[in-house]
């Protein structure tokens, strides 16, 4: 089926939610190579009838209605995902009338030739487990026992189990964050008796975060909710650790796209669902910081083909048109920030910012070239002599013919884009000897100020104009 250690467990806290839990304690033990799991929560419970449907393969339908809080779908999650990861899996739920155990046990099925028989009782369950369950009013506990996670061989040892339940405790609070967090209805989860925290993949807390107004299509299946964010820059982070954690469990670049949820729980993380016109998008460095919140309803499970695992799905036809311009609009201002290093909506409109790059449209002679019309270009130009001008020309010609584009994009895939440690300081002296200069070509000084305050990169410090009018005043005094 494709289930993954985390996968596995996502699904069977699907369960519990639509129990109605409130906590959920995921315990495993390495046991000298032969691991022991359980997942118990405070649900509502199972009577012995409804356990043993619940135990049945495919119980429910895939088209049945089902209430807002249900998360299945085939009715097989419980037992296909537990089964994924063991071989023997026991169930044992709590409610007033008391309390129930069932087990699957593939070695005795095999061993039976094949007939699918469930076994009722507790399989010799250690006691200090099933205790957990005992002693409250209700809930349900899910044990597995044989763990071979889905492998005839190559079992993990000890350090690669530690890293699997780290990459655990990362998926939980990614798949669930709305809920940890408390959007959805709220929902503890520990793992090993540390708390799961949850991550939001689109930093709403975050000041430095673009949020576009939520847009409402209509599809098959019913209303979906679209929403885009734009993440902030690298430098808008305090720290590096800060900036990592943000990109989430696999990485920025992984992480970029859609995140489309059922009832606020996660079902895909990232990627753009095959969108993009005849060339799809791909996860490209540019687009990092595009991320897009989908909600759909649980009655768009068929039309959206949601996958067992809950893990994969695609948008039907009929919406991708308005998915698309959304996000085009995203990804276009997830780039404006990339490029200007977090300045897109700041002091300056994009627009105002004077450049010294320009890029050009497909097609063009160059991709990139320097702006003639630029103010120290022109002020330079000015200056200079038929020849001087006819060098200075040259020289920016070969400017552009050598920029280094290739060598410049190997170096941010591989490495990332490195950060700005200009000073502060270090900005405005270079803004105040370019000032002086050009006071000395003939423009007055405060006029100077104010032109390269709208320069990049100077277009970044805060009241420039005024610091460089100060200081050329205070070193006259």
């Amino acid at each position: 089926m494709g289930y993954s250690l985390e996968t596995a467990i996502a699904d069977i806290i699907d369960n519990s939610i639509a129990a109605h839990s409130k906590v959920i304690e995921i315990h495993w033990e390495w046991n000298d190579g032969e691991p022991v799991a359980w997942i118990l929560d405070d649900g509502s419970g199972m009577v012995a009838d409804r356990l043993v449907e619940a135990m049945r393969f495919g119980g429910i339908g895939p088209d049945a209605a089902r209430v807002d809080e249900d998360l299945g779908r085939f009715g097989l999650g419980l037992k296909t995902a537990s089964l994924s990861q063991c071989r023997l899996l026991t169930v044992a739920s709590k409610t007033s009338a008391g309390l129930a155990c069932f087990s699957w046990d593939i070695d005795e099925l095999r061993k039976d030739g094949g007939g699918w028989n469930l076994i009722e009782g507790d399989v010799a369950l250690p006691r200090e487990i099933l205790a957990r369950l005992e002693s409250r009013k209700t809930g349900t506990l899910v044990v597995w026992r044989k763990v071979d996670f889905g492998r005839s061989d190559d079992r993990p040892g000890y350090e690669a189990f530690l890293a699997d339940l780290e990459r655990v405790d990362a998926h939980l609070g990614m798949v669930f964050h709305r809920f940890i967090a408390g959007d959805a209805r709220h929902l503890t989860i520990t793992l090993n008796g540390s708390r799961v925290e949850a991550w939001d993949p689109f930093l709403e807390s975050d000041d430095s975060t673009i949020r576009n107004p939520e847009q409402h299509i209509n599809g098959p299946g019913g209303r979906v909710r679209v929403r885009g964010f734009v993440l902030p820059h690298r430098d808008r982070f305090r720290n590096e650790t800060d900036f990592e954690k943000a990109g989430g469990p696999d990485g920025w670049t992984a992480q970029q796209g859609f995140y489309v949820y059922r009832q606020k729980r996660l079902l895909s993380a990232g990627g753009w669902l095959g969108l993009g016109g005849s060339r799809a998008w791909t996860r490209d460095e540019p687009s990092r910081l595009a991320r897009i919140r989908i909600d759909i309803p649980n009655t768009a499970d068929h039309d959206w083909r949601i996958d067992i695992r809950k893990a994969i799905a695609r948008p039907p036809d009929a919406i991708h048109k308005p998915l698309q311009r959304i996000a085009e609009d995203v990804r276009r201002k997830a780039r404006e920030v990339f490029v200007h290093r977090g300045q897109y909506g700041s002091r300056h409109k994009t627009s105002d910012v004077s450049r010294i790059w320009q890029v050009n449209p497909e097609g063009a002679r160059r991709r990139y070239s320097i702006r003639r019309d630029h103010e120290l270009v022109r002020l330079i130009k000015a200056r200079l002599d038929p020849v001087g001008s006819g060098l200075l020309e040259a020289l920016i010609d070969l400017v552009e013919r050598t920029v280094p584009v290739d060598r410049v994009w190997l170096d941010v895939t591989e490495r990332g884009v490195p950060a700005d440690d200009t000073e502060t300081s270090e900005l405005v002296s270079a803004a105040l000897s370019m000032a002086k200069m050009m006071e000395r070509a003939g423009v007055g000084f405060d006029e100077a100020a104010a032109r390269i305050a709208t320069m990049d990169p100077f277009d970044k410090v805060e009241n420039l104009a005024k610091q460089l009018v100060r200081k050329a005043r205070g070193a006259k005094q």
